[in-house]
């Protein structure tokens, strides 16, 4: 049996972070329709969630902040997208896991 090496500290924290940026129904709404739907404006997003657009913004900046999502401004409106596929992995994952 092949045994791995734990994580060190600094890594478990990120990683309890990064969960916990997950762990909200609106910000896991926003990533289920990143990853299926690609890239959408925060308007689109905020219709999706059902949110107020200072809620939304909220969310949006945790997400950003986790490195989850990133933006990029097109035109007057700025535009999320998944940060690399690894999120969609994250959270599909999650959703099959959930439905075993």
């Amino acid at each position: 049996m092949n045994e791995r090496t734990m994580p060190d500290e600094p890594e478990i924290q990120a990683t309890v972070e990064l969960l916990a940026a997950v762990a909200h129904p609106a910000r896991l709404t926003v990533l289920l329709a990143l990853s299926r739907r690609g890239p959408l404006s925060a308007g689109d997003l905020q219709h999706l969630a059902g949110l107020e657009q200072s809620a939304m913004s909220h969310q949006l900046r945790v997400l950003r902040d986790a490195r989850l999502i990133r933006a990029e401004r097109q035109g007057r409106q700025m535009i999320y997208a998944l940060d690399d596929h690894h999120v969609a992995h994250i959270i599909e994952d999650a959703l099959t896991h959930t439905r075993e």
